[in-house]
């Protein structure tokens, strides 16, 4: 008997790209929110998608920030959300830098 199953991660953009500074390439670019689902699949079929995750991707180095998986759904549910947020998501991701490139220095 044979089996023929596989693993694949699933990108889909949502708009409208937030513009926010990116401290590791220094320049300041639009980010892209992207929900990433993973799939499971049996002889080419998908049979399982997993939980989606949420990702700010810059769009210059492609440097990628998870968000909270409950902030990334109301978002991509209500694409009207991402401009209201901005200062918001601008505000999370030089936090999540700030902590990143202090760990990755003293490492």
């Amino acid at each position: 008997m044979f089996f023929l199953a596989g693993m694949d991660k699933k990108y889909e953009p949502i708009e409208p790209p937030i513009s926010c500074h990116c401290s590791f390439c220094g320049v300041n670019r639009e980010w892209v929110l992207y929900k990433e689902t993973e799939l499971a699949s049996l002889f080419f079929i998908t049979i399982w998608r997993f939980t989606p995750d949420y990702l700010l991707v810059c769009g210059s180095c492609q440097y990628p920030m998870k968000l909270p998986r409950e902030l990334g759904k109301q978002l991509a549910l209500d694409s009207s959300e991402i401009t209201a947020k901005q200062d918001e998501l601008a505000s999370l991701v030089a936090e999540h830098q700030k902590v990143n490139i202090t760990t990755n220095r003293e490492s």
